[in-house]
């Protein structure tokens, strides 16, 4: 399979926060032939290693977080379901959106909506509040209630899309566009000899920071964690003034090295060294705070544990219809697989 195919697997499958291990059970698929060992945890974290073959080696983690954002129902109403959200979701997004009820056979639904011939003027503009909004599936308040049970969890339908040459949109593309940046890391890997062990995890709970990627950390007694996540990319609408440092990374010019008081400045330099070394074009972004990232968790297993961000460009972020730059995608995947191959003196003495 080439990456925009895992890309159509992984982000057209569906699993909110908390309901992450059918996509987990894919992408161990997926990446298997590439790695050692595979393995689905506790938490649905999905864990696969490439052996070094090294006595006692040790041993680095990248992770990128399965989970997407969703609904959740919360009750009935005359047949439509009452729903809450699972993740930060946009609401003005919401209405009109079709959807994914995962029951067992899923069933399909549409986010209700006011056509605007009957909004008052000024409702034209205003996002509709989380406990106003139903979902349609066709059914009377009977049938729904034994359909679908309170706490059955809900994902958007998007399909992946291309978008010119080398983009493409679609839902979920935070974070699985990530993983599908580990699978082709790990195909780069294959058959490459490694100074340490290399753990690719896909974590879970990462919308709702309820620490899957940390507990894969603490279990695999990492050396360094890196979090590969993606990161807000330039729009037109973005207030270059306002907006300064948070909206200035540009899709198509290369993955976004983190540096800051989250990140091990050995790593934040080292991955920079080997971009340039490799002739990889990269963004450097400072996060002065709380990165959003698996890496802020990670960080603080055990005695601490050194950690970085590789971050790839996105737009429109939490939205069905995310956009990526396919070229980003490779870009995070060599620089991924050049720092497995080839950390440095500090990493491999912490």
């Amino acid at each position: 399979m080439n990456t925009e195919q895992y890309l159509k697997l992984l982000c057209e499958a569906k699993g909110p926060t908390g309901f992450e291990r059918p996509v987990a059970k894919i992408a161990a698929e997926a990446i298997k032939p590439f790695v050692d060992e595979v393995r689905v945890d506790t938490l649905a974290n999905l864990v696969a290693v490439k052996r070094c073959g090294l006595k006692d080696p040790k041993k680095m983690l990248i992770a990128a977080h399965l989970d997407e954002v969703g609904l959740v129902v919360t009750g009935h109403e005359d047949g439509f379901l009452c729903v809450g959200q699972i993740g930060g979701l946009d609401q003005r997004v919401l209405p009109d959106r079709d959807l994914c009820i995962l029951t067992d056979p899923p069933v399909f639904g549409v986010m209700s909506v006011q056509p605007p011939h009957v909004l008052k003027a000024e409702d034209m503009s205003k996002a509709i509040p989380m406990d106003e909004l139903r979902v349609d599936i066709g059914m009377s308040q009977e049938e729904a209630v034994a359909a679908v049970p309170v706490g059955t969890p809900i994902a958007f339908r998007t399909e992946i899309f291309k978008l010119g040459e080398t983009r493409c949109g679609g839902k979920t593309l935070d974070d699985r566009a990530c993983f599908a940046a580990l699978i082709r890391a790990a195909e780069l890997l294959k058959d490459r000899r490694l100074p340490w062990d290399v753990y690719f995890v896909g974590s879970t709970g990462e919308e709702r920071a309820e620490g899957g990627a940390p507990a894969a950390a603490f279990e695999t007694e990492a050396d360094v964690c890196i979090a590969i996540d993606v990161t807000q990319a330039s729009t037109p609408d973005a207030n270059p003034k306002i907006h300064l440092g948070v909206y200035n990374h540009e899709l198509g010019a290369g993955p976004v090295i983190t540096v800051g008081p989250n990140i091990t400045k050995h790593v934040g330099r080292r991955l920079q060294e080997l971009a340039k070394c490799n002739r990889i074009p990269v963004q450097v972004a400072a996060a002065p705070g709380r990165t959003g990232t698996d890496a802020w968790n990670m960080h603080i297993v055990h005695g601490g544990v050194a950690s970085g961000i590789i971050g790839l460009p996105l737009r429109y972020m939490h939205s069905p219809t995310e956009c990526i730059d396919l070229g980003d995608l490779e870009l995070c995947a060599q620089l991924v697989a050049a720092y497995a191959l080839d950390p440095g003196e500090e990493a491999l003495g912490c």
